[in-house]
């Protein structure tokens, strides 16, 4: 069934606006923010297609404010505890895929692993501050808190497809959000002219600050290696590995068929989170087009910049029937003991975790002009590739 069409409220974002609110909220009042052209470029589409509802108007400013606010807080941060820009950073492990290929799964198990950490939600929302002591902690866990439960009465759908908590692993997206440069922002809004400027970017700037803020959430709360999640870490496979040249990948697969139209679905509910309007037939054809650049950069990475870094490809339909072996394996590649308690906690999550548990995301490949077969017929390379 096709969401009922209502009209958009009337806005009109500015840049000067946002520079603006965001100083405020820093209690940076002549702090020079960076990254505004690309803050510009996704204003400019918001404003022409965004088609906000009037809760989107606010929610969207609120977020993009505090994103620029980072800016400002994250310097101050450095300029109080200038030691923070000699943290390490080693041998980071990230997970990536397409969206809905498991990237969450295998990201909240290997979390559990007693040698690899993931940061969590409240670290990742709030990823410089001054203080490192429990009150501070939980005043951001309650932040972060509101944050989820505002989300799901907006997007209650979303709870059965993607669950998120406070003290539970997120992506690391959030990290180059304060320069404006990720997918993220193309999935949870109908910008098209953003998703084609953002083609165009090479993105090294971002993953820098991606780095830079890393460092501040490990001087927080310190950890010798890192487990990361974001899918679109495919998109620009460059500028990761050229940020962290000893990062370590896994690279989630799973069928086209299913992964398609599985992500139009999320970026369905997440946009009616915002606004009243969608449209699905164009949902479709993004997720189709992006896929195949996704592709296409892959196997170009793999002949240079991903050529000496180790990938682990992990078939979705695999981890979900034998998930112990799966991560065992895993363990292997990263250096890691596979030993008494790290099974003890791979199960207890699985056993305490169900899939469904919040319900069942439904949807179908021919609510946005799709069908499984013929996507997967036209991504055969790729499932040969994989074995999928």
């Amino acid at each position: 069934m096709t969401p009922t069409m209502l009209s958009p409220v009337s806005y009109s974002y500015r840049v000067d606006e946002f520079v603006d609110s965001a100083r405020e909220r820093a209690g940076a009042p002549d702090f020079e923010f960076k990254h505004l052209d690309a803050l510009e470029r996704l204003l400019t589409s918001l404003n022409e297609t965004g088609a906000l509802n009037a809760a989107g108007v606010q929610s969207v400013k609120g977020a993009l404010v505090a994103a620029l606010a980072t800016q400002a807080t994250a310097e101050q941060v450095r300029e109080q505890f200038p030691e923070i820009a000699q943290v390490a950073i080693t041998k980071p492990v990230f997970i990536t895929g397409m969206t809905r290929t498991g990237t969450s799964l295998m990201h909240n198990l290997l979390g559990q692993h007693p040698k690899l950490r993931a940061p969590e939600l409240w670290e990742l929302m709030a990823p410089a501050t001054t203080r490192r002591d429990p009150e501070t902690k939980l005043q951001l866990v309650h932040a972060a808190e509101a944050f989820t439960t505002n989300y799901y009465q907006c997007a209650p759908k979303l709870l059965a497809v993607h669950y998120w908590h406070a003290l539970r692993p997120d992506e690391d997206h959030r990290l180059t959000a304060p320069t404006f440069k990720s997918m993220a922002f193309e999935l949870r809004y109908n910008v098209p002219g953003y998703g084609e400027w953002l083609k165009t970017q090479d993105q090294y700037d971002a993953y820098g600050y991606h780095r830079y803020l890393m460092q501040h959430i490990l001087w927080r709360v310190p950890t010798e290696t890192l487990v990361l999640k974001d899918p679109f870490h495919l998109w620009r496979p460059d500028a990761l590995v050229s940020t962290y040249p000893d990062a370590r990948l896994i690279y989630m697969h799973r069928r086209p068929g299913v992964t398609i139209p599985s992500t139009c679905s999320l970026t369905e509910i997440i946009r009616l989170s915002r606004s009243d309007e969608v449209n699905r037939q164009a949902l479709g054809e993004l997720w189709v087009t992006r896929f195949a650049e996704m592709l296409e950069l892959m196997d170009d990475a793999g002949k240079t910049y991903l050529a000496d870094t180790p990938v682990f490809n992990v078939n979705y339909d695999q981890l979900l029937a034998t998930p112990v072996d799966v991560l065992g394996e895993i363990c292997d590649f990263l250096g890691l003991p596979m030993d008494g308690a790290a099974e003890y906690a791979f199960r207890s999550y699985l056993d305490h975790n169900k899939q469904t548990r919040f319900g069942k995301h439904e949807y179908t490949a021919e609510d946005y002009g799709l069908n499984e077969e013929d996507l997967d017929n036209r991504f055969a390379a790729y499932r040969d590739e994989y074995g999928i």
